[in-house]
């Protein structure tokens, strides 16, 4: 086949008003010339090498989306070539079908204004390329732009990691928040894990916030709006897991609900000045010291390169593009109406004290429920929260009806039951002298498939671990039983305290367990069922906790499967002999008393007053 290939020049010598090319055919028998009518698809091709020419590419809104002139370039070379190979009129008519699309979609491929909304859900986020996380675990600084959608939590254990690379045993640094606003610093070092707070209120909903997480490599600061608000003090050890924005790498569950903007690494800590400096001022990736730049306003997809062009961020989960912090608009009827027949419900309530009576504090639990669920329609941002506090309502009058006064031999937590978290002690309390706490456990398995392990109970700064197995064999069953006594001490920035033996701890039978601190001897011992078990000296008392309570078979989110009974704490020493005595809560030094022999309802006082207690998913032995 014989072709005129120069089509430009063909188009020059030709005429203008109707334009013709001649295909010359050779083949064994005979040959063929036809004209073919180019003029459209040359003129499409002129529009588009025009736009090849004087588009810009880049990662800005209304830029072009890198890539997309090379795009429209392969289609044009694609169009020479059918040229050639035409052989009707059919050809050329489908390349200028093609090529509309071509130049059409390249058109449509500008870039749009967006920003990345983090959505709550298991595995969202904004993962940093590797190279970027070894610039954070040393001297750094990573500065954003945050607007929080809703301060409450995914995860059942109320955390929101806004900034983390962390993993166990004890690796890394987090900056994580609460649904009050409050704000933690967390160094996981060769010592322990560090933490430090801010007050609730530091971090707000609804607004744009300038943060800036600083690593001195030794030490880690929090501002936001240019004011140091947390300094921690602890050297994070590397982690072989991602740094994530909005969520953890190790714990997943704890996503944030924001969107973001505006993220800027810098290789080295940035002081006070610098950052409320930075605050409003634009880079454009060529600053001294500027690692990487995200400006994270246009939709580029779910992976693309920073400003500078060393670094890469993905979207994991559920991020969307968004042009605004969104907008939600709430359906009220289901919460209102569970509100309404929680308090036609409580008009029938009588408590008492006999077999079968509501418990005494049925109507205060009832009245707390509804002040809740009140709060809840004046302030909350989530349909699926307002749904959820309604569903939650209508399981309440199941439950308060399942919990009629009777004998009960203490309270069960079911480690495999997703709704069980624990007993929940308030107001929290932290000893600050001599103690004892002592109490009855019972353990009904000691395999513990999600971690292992799980705590007795807990305030943060002060609790008990049980060591378990994940999976059941004869080497792990003899390393069970044995388990800590976590207590951190502010001095020394770490926990400390006596680790008692494996095989300590039975299933299947009640034991007495008792904590006995001398705060003149410096020593802490373990006693079980009257017999020490373990001791540490030089160990002081626990730093007071940030915690708002204290949890019975629960801690950290790592839940025991047993019973409790029989809870007492004293702010005295408590010899051997009188451990586990008879007691009618007016003791001196008694701080706490739950005998939780009977069934008390779901919310109740203990026998001090001093104390209320909350069934929180868990069930009454009887």
């Amino acid at each position: 086949m014989k072709i005129l290939n120069n089509l430009k020049k063909v188009a020059f010598a030709l005429p203008l008003v109707v334009l013709f090319f001649t295909v010359s055919c050779d083949n064994d028998d005979d040959s063929t010339t036809q004209n073919f009518n180019i003029a459209q698809l040359e003129e499409r091709i002129a529009e588009a090498e025009d736009l090849i020419a004087t588009s810009v590419e880049g990662i800005n809104a209304g830029d072009y989306q890198p890539g997309s002139k090379k795009a429209l370039q392969d289609v044009v070379n694609w169009i020479y070539k059918r040229i050639e190979s035409s052989k009707s009129q059919a050809d050329i008519d489908d390349a200028v079908i093609k090529l509309n699309a071509a130049i059409d979609k390249f058109l449509t491929s500008t870039v749009s204004v967006a920003l990345p909304w983090i959505q709550h859900g298991n595995g969202s986020g904004i993962t940093l390329s590797d190279n970027l996380k070894q610039v954070l675990f040393g001297a750094s600084t990573i500065e954003l732009q945050v607007y929080i959608v809703d301060l409450n939590a995914f995860s059942g254990t109320g955390l929101n990691n806004l900034l983390s690379s962390e993993a166990l045993p004890n690796n890394g640094m987090t900056a994580r928040y609460f649904a009050d606003g409050s704000l933690q610093l967390v160094a996981g070092t060769a010592s322990g894990w560090v933490v430090a707070g801010a007050d609730p209120g530091t971090l707000k909903s609804g607004e744009w916030l300038d943060i800036a997480y600083t690593n001195s490599g030794s030490g880690q600061k929090f501002y936001v709006n240019g004011a140091l608000v947390a300094t921690i003090e602890g050297t994070p050890a590397e982690t072989d897991v991602p740094y994530i924005i909005g969520n953890g790498p190790f714990w997943n569950d704890r996503s944030c609900n924001v969107v973001v903007k505006e993220v800027k690494v810098w290789n080295s800590e940035l002081d006070q000045g610098t950052i409320q400096a930075n605050i409003g001022a634009s880079v454009d990736g060529t600053e001294s010291g500027l690692e990487a730049y995200f400006p994270l306003g246009s939709n580029l997809g779910s992976s693309f390169s920073d400003v500078v062009g060393n670094s890469t961020a993905t979207l994991e989960g559920a991020v969307e593009w968004v042009s605004e912090p969104p907008v939600i608009v709430l359906n009220y009827d289901n919460i209102n109406a569970a509100i309404q027949e929680l308090t036609d419900f409580r008009a029938t309530v009588v408590e008492g004290d006999m077999d079968g009576d509501y418990p005494i504090g049925t109507l205060d639990y009832i009245d707390s429920l509804l002040e809740g669920a009140n709060g809840v329609l004046e302030s909350e941002t989530r349909q699926t929260a307002l749904d959820d506090a309604a569903d939650s309502l209508g399981s309440a009058i199941d439950l308060i009806n399942a919990n009629l006064v009777g004998p009960a031999e203490g309270i069960y937590i079911d480690s495999e039951d997703p709704n069980a978290v624990g007993f929940r002690m308030t107001p929290n309390y932290t000893p600050t002298g001599d103690y004892t706490y002592e109490f009855d456990l019972k353990i009904k398995t000691l395999e513990l498939p999600e971690f292992g392990w799980g705590d007795i109970f807990g305030n943060n700064t002060l609790g008990l671990r049980l060591n378990g197995y994940q999976e059941l064999s004869e080497e792990n069953l003899l390393n069970a039983g044995g388990g800590w006594n976590f207590t951190y001490i502010e001095a020394i920035a770490n926990y400390a305290g006596p680790t008692y033996p494996a095989l300590t701890i039975k299933s299947g039978t009640w034991q007495h367990i008792a904590i006995v601190h001398d705060d003149n001897a410096r020593t802490t011992a373990i006693y079980v069922d009257g017999e020490m078990v373990a001791q540490q000296e030089d160990v002081g008392v626990p730093m007071n906790s940030v915690w708002g309570e204290t949890w019975l078979g629960n801690a950290f989110g790592a839940k025991i499967n047993g019973y409790i009974k029989d809870f007492r704490r004293w702010d005295e020493v408590r010899s051997v002999g009188e451990l586990n005595a008879d007691i009618d809560g007016t003791e001196p030094n008694l701080q706490t008393y739950f005998p939780l022999d009977r069934v008390k309802g779901i919310q109740f006082s203990d026998e001090t007053g001093n104390y209320s207690g909350e069934m929180r998913g868990i069930v009454w032995n009887n």
